[in-house]
């Protein structure tokens, strides 16, 4: 399935029945393939998630790395279909380690864990953010400076959330949410993207499509 194709067709169709102007057309197919991109994902990792019974953690991962990943960019895979098996494997590589860790830690341990993910995530937001992302170039100081102002004010909303979590809820769920913002620290840090490219290129021979459709989200 191409998601490029499927997006222009139904821009085309949309268009004809709705009477739009033709100018418009791009810009409905470009929100398109992001709308049809986040769904196939989406339905892919509830899917298997709950398969492998780790639904809770997942989502819980999903959650804390998604809106990280917004406002922090980092490295894409140059296709859909190798970001889709990239971000999958990593959320649910995410789930499953909270699932087998949270037998072994203990509460202590896990909050300075917590801790010193945020501090580590803290420098880097510092040091690299915004990561360069796919037809999003920030160059404007003011809105380098406003990235990492938001995406230092999301990893000490993530902190407190994440202790309340170990405490009130399941460890398991904390862990998983670790793991991603980990993850996408790593992505946005130099080793993160040339790691990323690599992986991208073991890929290359499975998947042979066009360049990711997300302008920044996370594909």
């Amino acid at each position: 399935m191409n998601i490029n194709q499927l997006a222009v067709g139904t821009a085309n169709y949309l268009s004809k029945e709705l009477a739009l102007d033709t100018s418009k057309i791009d810009t409905l197919r470009f929100g398109l393939e992001i709308i049809f991109a986040a769904l196939i994902k989406g339905i892919t990792l509830v899917t298997l998630a709950h398969l492998l019974g780790i639904l809770p953690e997942v989502m819980f991962a999903m959650a804390c790395g998604a809106v990280y990943r917004l406002l922090s960019g980092g490295a894409h895979c140059n296709g859909y279909w190798r970001c889709l098996t990239l971000g999958v494997v990593m959320y649910l590589g995410a789930g499953e380690l909270g699932v087998f860790l949270k037998r072994y830690l203990s509460t202590d341990f896990l909050v300075y864990s917590l801790l010193a993910g945020y501090f580590l995530s803290l420098l880097c937001v510092m040091a690299w953010v915004p990561g360069e992302v796919p037809f999003k170039k920030i160059t404007n100081i003011s809105e380098r400076i406003k990235f990492k102002i938001l995406s230092l004010i999301y990893l000490s909303l993530w902190l407190g959330v994440s202790i309340i979590v170990v405490h009130y809820a399941s460890p398991s769920l904390a862990i998983a949410g670790l793991a991603a913002v980990i993850n996408q620290t790593i992505s946005f840090s130099p080793p993160g993207y040339k790691t990323i490219h690599q992986i991208d290129r073991l890929l290359a021979g499975l998947f042979k499509e066009r360049r990711c459709p997300a302008n920044g989200a996370d594909c």
